[in-house]
């Protein structure tokens, strides 16, 4: 299911959500032009980073580094739908910073699912970088459905042909966190071959932010 729009009114132009559009297209460009193995090896994030205590910007670096275009086309897209709508409810600076702490918590889940992998992989995934703006954006996501719960999004359903659907937020957003809990508790114990928990834990970074937001926001 391809989100291509949702029905949110917004009052101002999402130029954070541009902002960091941009920084990843160009981290990508940089990492063509410098040589995609040198770029994830000096700026991807490893786990045994945190256990040394070294290269701790990592965590942030390795938000802005993609695997390839897809991987780009794909997050962006998410971003572009999905944080438009949160940066306007948040105003640009706490978006932003909301984004980077989600992408920082997705990256210490990941780290913790890789220590609870059998003794024999562990050495060989902690040594493996963890790269994608999937966290942040999964933080994004989880504070759209806290903030937009009865919103549509606009859907690219492939059948036997293209449906386009207007999904609740709620259904939709959730669905793709059930989907990425499930992931990640079936691939415990084996190599990880997608991330899915940087995605539950920058989500529940998101959404446990944007619930304390507005807590906030309602006391008198």
């Amino acid at each position: 299911m391809i989100p291509v729009g949702d029905d949110v009114r917004r009052r101002a132009a999402p130029a954070a959500t541009y902002t960091l559009i941009a920084g990843n297209v160009a981290a990508f460009a940089y990492s063509l032009a410098r040589g995609f193995e040198y770029v994830v090896s000096s700026y991807g994030f490893k786990p045994a980073y945190l256990l040394e205590g070294v290269k701790l910007e990592t965590l942030l670096t390795s938000l802005f580094l993609h695997g390839g275009f897809a991987h780009l086309a794909g997050n962006m897209l998410f971003l572009y739908i999905f944080g438009r709508s949160v940066e306007d409810r948040l105003g640009p600076l706490p978006y932003f910073l909301l984004y980077l702490a989600s992408g920082v918590a997705g990256c210490l889940l990941h780290s913790a699912a890789v220590l609870l992998m059998p003794p024999s992989l562990v050495a060989g995934e902690l040594a493996r970088p963890l790269i994608g703006a999937s966290g942040a954006i999964s933080g994004v996501l989880g504070a759209y459905v806290v903030f937009f719960p009865e919103a549509r999004v606009l859907t690219l359903v492939p059948y036997y042909y293209i449906v386009l659907l207007r999904v609740p937020a709620r259904f939709y957003v959730l669905a793709w966190f059930a989907y990425q809990l499930a992931l990640g508790a079936a691939g415990l114990g084996y190599p990880l071959a997608v991330a899915a928990w940087a995605h539950v834990g920058g989500f529940a970074a998101g959404a446990a932010a944007a619930l304390a937001l507005e807590r906030v926001a309602r006391r008198p």
